[in-house]
């Protein structure tokens, strides 16, 4: 009696065999925890992270659900080039928001054209005011990239997010009176080429007692109200906690009148890290704010100096 031959099992395409791989890596991916999903859809770009609403049922809504707005270079320059684009873009995504926002970020390029052309800082304003209201924001970041004398106006609901740890605002001004409330858990504020009067400047750090780092980078041309003057003294007494400090030297003027005191009343106890930036020997100033800073620290230890494009690093094993 003859066996009847078994025959093979039939061999998958290639084609075939790369899709079953995709599904099964799918599949266990699928399977992880919501937070691990989280942070691997962070890492992708908004447009990205959208797009894997098309694998599956399963994934339609979970883009939704990140706690992270990225729009922000490529995405504001090269996928969304206009203005009112990238706008309408934010509106459809926050429209689709199923969890909190933590983090946000937006970048427009080359403001001083869209200003030309009508930018809809108004629609802005309600953005952000959505913000302040809807979602615990902890990390923002506004940069504009302003070339010219036009910037974008903050509205004071910016000052709104109770929940903010780190705000970084670039190429954009404060025209309103300084109002602002109490920001106690911000520690990490950076202010980058904004217009801003002395002022404002000190209530705004003022409000917010636990700053650890503050960086202040701007041109002595973007101080509103330049007969205003103020001294190291309040300037540092607004940073009790200061650990990490950035300033560009150039306004360096603005907080040293012409009576310095040889120490300051308080002590910087927490300064560890000190940066000057575009320091210059013009006119003084900035070596008598580096040298009253020095000796008021005691526990620095380390010292960056830029100037014109030369840096200089000290670093300190011991106390000054």
């Amino acid at each position: 009696m003859k066996s009847k031959r078994l025959s093979k099992p039939k061999r998958l395409s290639k084609a075939k065999r790369v899709a079953k791989a995709k599904r099964l890596s799918l599949d266990i991916i699928t399977t992880l925890p919501q937070p691990i999903i989280e942070t691997i859809l962070c890492l992708l770009s908004i447009k990205e992270a959208a797009r894997t609403s098309i694998l599956s049922r399963e994934w339609r809504y979970k883009w939704t659900k990140i706690p992270k707005l990225d729009f922000s270079h490529p995405y504001g320059c090269q996928i969304i080039p206009e203005t009112s684009k990238l706008i309408h873009a934010i509106h459809q995504v926050m429209s689709l928001r199923q969890g909190p926002i933590h983090e946000v970020t937006l970048f427009i390029n080359d403001f001083d054209r869209f200003g030309k052309t009508g930018f809809p800082s108004c629609e802005l304003d309600q953005i952000i005011r959505h913000l302040s209201k809807n979602h615990p924001v902890k990390k923002l970041r506004l940069d504009f990239d302003a070339t010219g004398n036009d910037c974008y106006n903050l509205p004071i609901s910016v000052f709104s997010l109770h929940h903010l740890t780190d705000l970084y605002l670039g190429c954009c001004g404060f025209d309103h009176q300084p109002v602002f409330n109490e920001i106690r858990g911000l520690t990490s504020l950076c202010l980058d080429l904004i217009r801003i009067s002395i002022k404002t400047l000190l209530h705004l750090l003022s409000t917010s007692p636990s700053l650890k780092r503050f960086s202040l980078l701007m041109f002595k041309d973007h101080v509103v109200g330049r007969d205003e003057k103020s001294t190291m003294t309040e300037l540092f007494e607004c940073l009790p906690v200061i650990e990490h400090l950035t300033i560009w030297s150039e306004i360096s003027p603005w907080f040293v009148p012409d009576l310095v005191p040889r120490d300051l009343p308080t002590s910087l106890i927490h300064l560890k890290y000190f940066r000057f930036e575009q320091m210059s020997f013009h006119d003084g100033y900035a070596l008598t704010f580096l040298a009253v800073l020095i000796k008021s620290s005691p526990n620095l230890e380390k010292i960056e100096l830029e100037m014109f494009g030369w840096s200089i690093c000290q670093m300190f094993g011991w106390s000054i």
